[in-house]
């Protein structure tokens, strides 16, 4: 039996998503070398390390734009075998870094999109709940996406995955290019969220957010994490020399 970190099983939380020695990379180039993480329900999740670790490419993984044969448990089924798309009508939603927009869809358009990993025939979303997150949303419905500021396209590429009604929500560094009254902003929404049960699992480098939101943290060195601890026993001094050039 897997050896849990952070006590889960103890907070009854149960475990939403789990990676074992995972190994992945891009042809020859080996990325990922034995990745272990442990992802519980209804927490956030974050991984950190400097730049070129891996981060992104255990993301990728996860989400199946990487393949590995090694296993990768969510909901309790194997799914390192399932297409990305299966991934995502499983319960698996994925923003990931750079947003990836479409420029010449509306706001509107480029949100329906994401109705698309529903794991039904609902190709509609409650425009209340999401603009209700994301009032500039509203505001530019029909506004194209690629005459969006950074911040206003990062705010986008979340909605657009929550209208997939993802059970864990993947977020690859979405304070990236964004100004800090943004981020807060962005922040405040995914704390209501995991109130309401979402799952996150986050990359991220900048330490300000991610102690806005995270419950657990691990620290990626050399395509392996190398520790891992919860909010209230993370040294953060130490993690700081893990994200410092």
């Amino acid at each position: 039996m897997k050896n849990y970190p952070f006590d889960v099983r103890q907070m009854e939380l149960g475990v939403i998503l789990e990676t074992h020695n995972v190994q992945a990379g891009y042809g020859e180039s080996q990325i990922l070398r034995g990745v272990d993480i442990t992802v519980p329900r209804g927490k956030v999740t974050t991984v950190m390390g400097r730049n070129g670790v891996g981060k992104t490419t255990l993301l990728r993984t996860v989400m199946g734009l990487v393949r590995t044969k090694d296993p990768i448990i969510f909901k309790r089924e194997e799914i390192q075998n399932r297409s990305t798309c299966r991934r995502a009508r499983r319960g698996v939603g994925y923003v990931p870094q750079g947003r990836e927009i479409i420029p010449r869809l509306t706001v509107y358009e480029n949100i329906l999109i994401g109705t698309e990993a529903r794991n039904d025939s609902v190709r509609t979303f409650d425009e209340d709940e999401i603009y209700g997150l994301f009032p500039v949303l509203r505001d530019f419905r029909n506004r194209l996406g690629g005459n969006l500021s950074g911040g206003q396209q990062q705010q986008l590429a979340i909605a657009r995955a929550l209208v997939g009604k993802p059970d864990l929500l993947i977020l690859d560094e979405p304070t990236e290019g964004i100004q800090p009254s943004i981020t807060i902003e962005i922040a405040d929404v995914l704390n209501r969220l995991v109130a309401q049960g979402l799952t996150i699992l986050l990359v991220e480098q900048k330490l300000d957010f991610a102690r806005r939101l995270s419950d657990f943290y691990y620290i990626m060195d050399r395509g392996k994490m190398i520790k891992h601890d919860s909010k209230n026993n993370i040294d953060f001094d130490e993690l700081k020399t893990y994200l410092s050039v």
